[in-house]
């Protein structure tokens, strides 16, 4: 990789949305295209070459080892993506961080530099969402955890109108039902061309910070001879799922069957009709800059 190189159309895309919501795989897969490199969550490069066990210290895929951010320090944060394009010479960065501060302060970063950007938002039903969050966190509050995905949920939809870029609201099951054509859309709002391989993402290089661990796991799965190096440790949560999961996209429903049938009722009391709202609410938006 040569950073000397000036690369030139430098594009940042980001997917906004709740966590659990399944943009560490459309990230992998947007960052198997040619063209793009996949940051992951990059408000986690305050992490980076810390001295303790925090998770988001190292790249996930390939640890401290990793040709990307094993050395990569970076004094002012807003030319962040400028710098990962020049080092990984790909002039599109996907970015998949949810935190709302960092997006917004990017956002006005980057039309400040006069840089294209993108905003892509998927989004779940909630009921998924809530489900993976407290199999995620089993001694989390139901309703905070419900409470808090409203308010996620808002102010992302406060982001998304607010974008003057281009940009493209897509639900998750359409993602993961019919991959093929919500990536080609996906391409065709970036302007470049399609590429059929990208949906095999497990057969590429990549350098993820952050992001769900049982996605990055099949990339391991398909790369058995990385797996010796890899940071990527399934918990016993997620070990029953991803031990036999196809390498190809498989529709993630677990709520049906795991969700607490009190915790739903919960869910419904509190936020049936917001979730009703957002699950219709699946508009193509692309507005030229």
């Amino acid at each position: 990789m040569n950073s000397n190189i000036p690369m030139r159309n430098e594009k940042v895309c980001f997917i906004c949305g709740a966590p659990h919501s399944g943009s560490t795989l459309l990230g992998l897969i947007l960052g198997s295209h040619s063209h793009c490199f996949y940051a992951g969550e990059t408000n986690k490069i305050k992490f980076l070459h810390l001295e303790n066990a925090h998770k988001d210290t190292t790249c996930k895929i390939c640890g401290k080892d990793c040709p990307i951010w094993r050395d990569f320090y970076i004094d002012d944060i807003k030319d962040l993506y400028k710098q990962l394009s020049l080092r990984t010479q790909k002039p599109i960065i996907i970015d998949s961080t949810k935190n709302i501060s960092w997006l917004e302060k990017q956002i006005i970063n980057l039309k400040k530099k006069l840089v294209r950007s993108y905003l892509i938002y998927l989004f779940r039903d909630g009921r998924g969402v809530i489900n993976s969050r407290l199999r995620k966190y089993k001694t989390s509050d139901p309703s905070q955890v419900i409470d808090d995905w409203i308010i996620h949920i808002k102010k992302t939809n406060q982001i998304f109108e607010n974008f003057q870029g281009e940009k493209m609201k897509i639900q998750y099951k359409n993602f993961a039902l019919n991959p093929k054509k919500t990536v080609k859309s996906l391409t065709n709002l970036l302007n470049i061309e399609f590429e059929p391989s990208m949906l095999k993402f497990y057969q590429y290089e990549h350098h993820p910070l952050g992001g769900n661990i049982g996605t990055q796991s099949l990339i391991i799965k398909a790369q058995q001879e990385k797996s010796s190096n890899t940071p990527i440790k399934l918990s016993e949560r997620n070990k029953y799922y991803y031990k036999d999961h196809p390498l190809q996209i498989k529709y993630d429903q677990r709520w049906k069957k795991e969700l607490d049938p009190a915790i739903l009722k919960l869910f419904n009391e509190k936020a049936r009709d917001f979730n009703k709202k957002l699950l219709k609410d699946e508009k193509y938006k692309k507005k030229k800059i």
